[in-house]
């Protein structure tokens, strides 16, 4: 069992690690690009609006760090 737990904090730690809102944050993104692209909404809107949720998750992350 011992084993099982320390391959899922190393995981955890890899993947997570010390900022979570920069792991679900481009996940999030994702999604809702996602949703857009099923809803009709042209794939250069959709892409736009991905890459601007990645920049505001990552300038938020920054502005918490930095305070």
């Amino acid at each position: 069992m011992t084993w099982f737990r320390r391959f899922g904090a190393f995981w955890y730690d890899f993947l997570v690690g010390d900022r979570w809102e920069l792991f679900l944050g481009p996940i999030a993104a994702l999604v809702i690009a996602a949703v857009l692209i099923a809803a009709g909404v042209g794939g250069s809107v959709a892409g736009l609006v991905l890459f601007l949720s990645v920049v505001v998750v990552a300038a938020l992350s920054l502005g918490a760090t930095v305070r």
